[in-house]
């Protein structure tokens, strides 16, 4: 899983007040401010550093503010020292001398100079380090982006390609007649995690192990005789296969394949509970991946979207729930083959 979002940057604040963000974003953001302090605190100290830089954008800086600033320095600057270490003595005496001799350079550019260049210096150096870092981590975060979405079409591709040969179907790793998608204290039940459906990929050959996880999160891939996947090798939710299972001759826009499910931990439901507590709905929520942005989401037909919400699937279909299911117990399923509910 991705790190806990109180720890993380949201660079889409440097958007927004640069009014660079689209209506929807802008109010998605907004709406994510009035329930995350955390955000709230972020944006409230980006605020003030903008309103510092406008102050100073309506009132030029001098003309020949650097050249100023630059000869203030050299001509008030002390001259680098190279101390003997004969005694202790000498050392120290040089470095209070050395010392005092800065003290009164500073000093006498407060004094001479301009305190207003020292406030404009402060404030360029503030932009830099308020709008460099947040749009690196952003770039960071557009090029995790799309190394998801080419493990997804390159996972896309292993699916079709194990269809074609297992008459259309998709990839199953079969049971028997107690199953769950969930662990569960039955001693009768055989526990076959939702995962474990994608194992019959590895042996094929058609995947690469490394394709299963998400640049976004710190989850590890399969070593090479590894033939159960934990719950850390790999980054994406797969197609519930405990209900009807789709072909690939089904409805092709069908999401099969995408970032994971935030509404199920380790295929645990925890739907009902954030529901009830207002944490999340299940109508907007999107996956941890990507910071809650989006999520990248594989169809049948093998192509990829990026999607800010959850409502993808056929004719708008909610991607993490099952069609007219309200409370979980680990054995529901899909009652038909277009109902979309992507589990690990």
């Amino acid at each position: 899983m991705s790190a806990n979002r109180e720890f993380e940057f949201d660079a889409r604040l440097v958007d927004l007040h640069l009014g660079r963000l689209s209506d929807s974003e802008r109010d998605q953001i907004h709406q994510r401010l009035s329930e995350e302090p955390t955000l709230a605190a972020q944006n409230e100290l980006l605020a003030s550093v903008f309103g510092a830089l406008n102050c100073l954008r309506s009132d030029a800086l001098p003309a020949g503010f650097g050249e100023r600033l630059h000869e203030r320095i050299a001509a008030t600057s002390a001259p680098f020292r190279v101390v003997a270490a004969a005694s202790e003595t000498a050392a120290t005496g040089a470095r209070s001398h050395s010392n005092r001799d800065n003290r009164e350079s500073f000093r006498w550019v407060l004094r001479a100079g301009n305190f207003r260049d020292l406030i404009a210096a402060a404030a360029m150096i503030v932009l830099v380090i308020g709008m460099g870092v947040p749009a690196m981590l952003h770039m960071r975060e557009t090029n995790h982006r799309i190394g998801c979405s080419a493990n997804l079409a390159r996972l896309g591709q292993g699916l079709a390609a194990y269809a074609s040969t297992f008459n259309q179907s998709l990839p199953f790793a079969g049971w028997g007649s107690w199953n769950s998608w969930q662990p569960s204290s039955n001693p009768q039940m055989q526990v076959v995690q939702n995962r474990q459906h994608l194992v019959p990929l590895l042996p094929s050959g058609t995947i690469d192990r490394k394709w299963l996880i998400c640049p976004s999160t710190k989850d590890i891939p399969l070593a090479n005789n590894q033939r159960v996947i934990d719950a850390s090798n790999l980054s994406y939710a797969y197609q519930n296969m405990a209900g009807v299972r789709p072909s690939l001759a089904d409805n092709p826009n069908l999401v099969v394949l995408a970032d994971d499910n935030p509404l199920f931990d380790d295929g645990r439901p925890l739907v009902d509970l954030r529901v009830r507590l207002g944490v999340a709905d299940p109508a907007s929520v999107n996956s941890r991946a990507h910071g809650g942005y989006g999520q990248n989401v594989l169809t049948l037909n093998g192509r990829v979207v990026w999607s800010d919400t959850p409502n993808v699937g056929v004719n708008g279909d909610n991607i993490w729930t099952l069609a007219n299911v309200q409370s979980y117990t680990g054995r529901e399923g899909p009652a038909t083959a277009t109902d979309s509910h992507l589990l690990k």
